[in-house]
């Protein structure tokens, strides 16, 4: 990609474009915008009352994952003082990383481990190497190979590492005899990619894979509530009548099990009151602001009648709607569900979707996900074909994944099918949920004031995201075909060891090892290949 410091960029195909300034390439080559050449303060400033946006998809990511660090820290000391106790000398316990901890913890007495040992001294390293081997050759444990390098933390001493085969009493015999006060830190890994103990989590450290669309009936937590029943700055906060509703709606979500039909709602004026101010306002922006999948698939729900600026949609009739056009289904959830719930559902072509609207008094903005948002927002574009690919995707690349990588999908996901853009015609237009259903934000994004940067999953899912404010920067892709594509080439960098697999007759998902998944797939194009040579040959017959 070339870039220059004026206001035009070229894409890859050499198309010319006039919206992306101010970007640069970092050391990894890829394109980051350089937020400090915008003069002054170029954010412009939200509505007095906006409060900001309290409760978002990559913020529900990253409290999930303090809370897990947490835990797992309180699971690791208390494994530490376990194991210390079966070792005379609990200072070298102390000193071990905590994968080595988990890993000697995780293994039986008789499995044979391929280990990597790498010590680093405080003094006299020569002395430590001397005895390890010493120890590691009585105990009749297989060094298959040794080295050492200079310590840069330590000047004058020596890194040991030492590959072992042995197996976990041996291991614990040698550790119960290092030289504990001259070693600063033990490191233990598997020296195989593939080690059945190492890629196994401990017991209670393990994630939870929903396997079958009906395990959703357990992805309905939600990690932080922004409620008006708690937090002043809500719309809502002190009206006792809009609490009481939203509870009662929450109510019947929570209360949602698969194999329920939607809720069949009747919502009070003053909700279709607000639903329609929301509509029309929004409606006024369309054709100028949003893309082009975008229009044509609300113009066909509008032209069916199943959305109007009258009242509320049916969820059973949209749900139906999708649910021929891409497969998406729909199911109540009580709110912004935790990370991992919610691109889990993701993974089913299942959209969980709240069932309360915004309070009458702000209908143009809602500082959390409402149902106005869900329906005017996603529901139009999960009728696309490419969204709803692009969603799915996401969402199995998130079945088993770790804290860490759930945060970045989140981010990836949150700033482009929520607060996403695309160029059409030489026009910044919205792709995302978030920008479609908020009227200020939607101006603000398309125009010249925020900056605007290429979407590249690399760059994207990193990114800050600013909750308390409009975003200074919005990612814009060339087209959601072009983001699908960048998407899967993300994909196949991912750090996985199994890839997951959907199946859409019996709403499954199975965890397949990649050399399983390559002859599944072969397997499908040989049958595809062979239907095909029928088809043409049968073509020829008839022919003659």
């Amino acid at each position: 990609m070339v870039v220059t410091t004026q206001k035009a960029m070229k894409f890859d195909d050499g198309r010319l474009s006039p919206i992306f300034p101010f970007l640069e390439k970092n050391k990894l080559g890829r394109i980051s915008p350089i937020l400090s050449r915008r003069p002054g303060s170029f954010r412009r400033r939200m509505p007095a009352g906006y409060g900001g946006r309290r409760n978002s998809l990559i913020w529900q990511a990253s409290i999930e994952k303090g809370q897990n660090e947490g835990l797992r820290r309180q699971n690791t000391i208390k494994k530490r003082t376990e194991l210390s106790r079966q070792v005379s000398f609990k200072e070298v316990i102390e000193k071990l990383n905590d994968s080595g901890l988990e890993l000697i913890q995780s293994s039986d007495d008789s499995t044979l481990l391929k280990l990597d040992l790498i010590i680093n001294s405080t003094t006299d390293s020569i002395k430590v190497l001397v005895h390890m081997i010493q120890k590691l050759n009585s105990v009749g444990i297989a060094l298959k190979h040794v080295e050492t390098r200079p310590d840069k933390a330590h000047p004058g001493e020596l890194e040991i590492l030492a590959q072992i085969e042995t197996r976990k009493p041996l291991l614990m015999e040698v550790l119960d005899h290092l030289i504990a006060d001259k070693i600063d830190r033990i490191e233990i890994k598997s020296s195989e990619k593939e080690n059945s103990v190492t890629t196994k989590p401990a017991a209670s450290e393990e994630i939870w894979i929903p396997t079958h669309v009906s395990d959703l009936d357990k992805c309905g937590h939600v990690v932080v509530k922004y409620e008006p029943t708690e937090d002043p700055k809500h719309p809502g906060f002190g009206d006792e009548s809009y609490i009481a509703r939203r509870a009662e709606l929450n109510a019947i979500a929570n209360g949602w099990k698969f194999g329920d039909p939607m809720p069949d709602i009747e919502y009070l004026p003053e909700e279709n009151e607000t639903w329609k101010v929301s509509y029309l306002k929004l409606k006024e922006l369309r054709e100028s602001h949003t893309c082009e999948q975008y229009q044509r698939n609300i113009k066909q729900m509008e032209d069916i009648g199943l959305i109007t600026a009258e009242k509320i949609p049916s969820l059973q009739a949209i749900d139906k709607y999708l649910r021929a056009k891409t497969g998406f289904q729909l199911r109540p959830c009580g709110g912004l569900l935790s990370a991992r719930d919610f691109l889990a559902s993701l993974a089913f072509r299942v959209f969980q979707t709240t069932l309360y609207t915004r309070h009458h008094s702000k209908p143009n903005h809602c500082p959390e996900p409402d149902l106005i948002h869900e329906i005017l927002g996603h529901t139009p574009m999960f009728a696309d074909p490419i969204v709803a690919e692009f969603s799915q995707e996401v969402g199995l690349l998130s079945i088993g994944a770790s804290d860490e990588q759930i945060e970045l999908l989140s981010t990836l996901y949150w700033f482009i099918i929520e607060f996403g853009l695309c160029e059409e015609d030489g026009k910044l237009k919205a792709i995302g949920a978030g920008l479609i259903s908020a009227f200020g934000e939607l101006q603000h994004a398309c125009s010249d004031v925020p900056a605007h940067a290429p979407f590249d999953p690399y760059v994207t899912a990193v990114q800050k995201y600013e909750d308390s404010d409009y975003q200074p920067l919005y990612f814009v892709a060339k087209s959601m075909s072009d983001a699908m594509a960048k998407l899967r080439k993300y994909a196949l960098d991912f750090d996985r060891t199994l890839i997951n697999v959907y199946n859409p007759f019996s709403q499954t998902i199975s965890q397949l090892s990649h050399e399983e998944y390559a002859k599944q797939n072969m397997a499908a194009v040989n049958d595809d290949i062979h239907r095909l040579s029928e088809t043409i040959q049968a073509c020829k017959i008839q022919k003659v």
